[in-house]
């Protein structure tokens, strides 16, 4: 069996405008292999992040035919799966962290509600069984006092703990793939490292693949790395 998990090949995204089309990926090619880590690595506004929008399938409705290429993940091009069997790929398959940790859990449910979904839908666990499973999810994520932060909100975080909540909801899902977009954006230097850490950590232990993208090397020395 071939050790490549994931393949991009000539990948191309673009945006309608007024001033004709805007080219936010253009032509991008690598691959991702079984276990490894891997940066995607360039300056701010270059398509890194569209990059990964478009391998999960989650750009905005109008952009969704301006795409060209392909996202082999196994024996599937991902770019040709239908809305429904996508919804298995994320989270099942592939696992996402956003930029913005603040925003990127839901303002009304608990952190412990919310690792539940994925839980449920990925794992079919409920009740006890879905507590006891988020309990470990956030102790492996180094939430301290996990039986108390299980029921907090998330503005009731710190924004390192949120993102270590996000970590957690990934992780629910069990999946291959763990792509992690900027995920230091508005973290103080020292919880950066921390975050990083802990990805780099949980990977090993894992075995899953982790694609970084990030605007600079320097967090990935020893990572296998592509420019944009």
């Amino acid at each position: 069996m071939s050790d490549t998990l994931l393949s991009v090949r000539n990948l191309k995204t673009w945006f309608d405008s007024t001033r004709g089309p805007i080219r936010a990926v253009d032509g991008v090619s690598f691959d991702v292999r079984r276990g490894e880590c891997f940066a995607l690595v360039g300056e701010s506004g270059c398509g890194k992040s569209v990059t990964a929008l478009t391998i999960m399938q989650l750009l905005p409705p109008q952009a969704r035919g301006n795409v060209a290429g392909e996202v082999i993940l196994g024996n599937q091009d991902l770019l040709a799966l239908p809305e429904v069997a996508m919804r298995g790929v994320r989270g099942g398959h592939i696992g996402m962290i956003f930029q913005e940790p603040m925003t990127s859990l839901n303002p009304v449910l608990s952190v412990g509600a919310q690792i539940g979904e994925g839980l449920a839908q990925h794992k079919g666990l409920s009740g006890e069984a879905a507590r006891k499973r988020t309990l470990e999810l956030l102790e492996a994520v180094g939430i301290p006092e996990p039986r108390r932060r299980i029921e907090a909100f998330p503005h009731q975080l710190s924004g390192g703990m949120i993102q270590r909540v996000m970590i957690a909801t990934v992780l629910a899902g069990e999946p291959e793939l763990l792509i992690a977009d900027e995920p230091t954006t508005a973290l103080d230097v020292t919880i950066q490292a921390q975050i990083l850490e802990l990805l780099r950590q949980l990977q090993r232990e894992k075995g899953m693949a982790l694609l970084l993208i990030t605007t600079t090397s320097a967090w990935c020395p020893k990572w296998r790395t592509t420019w944009q």
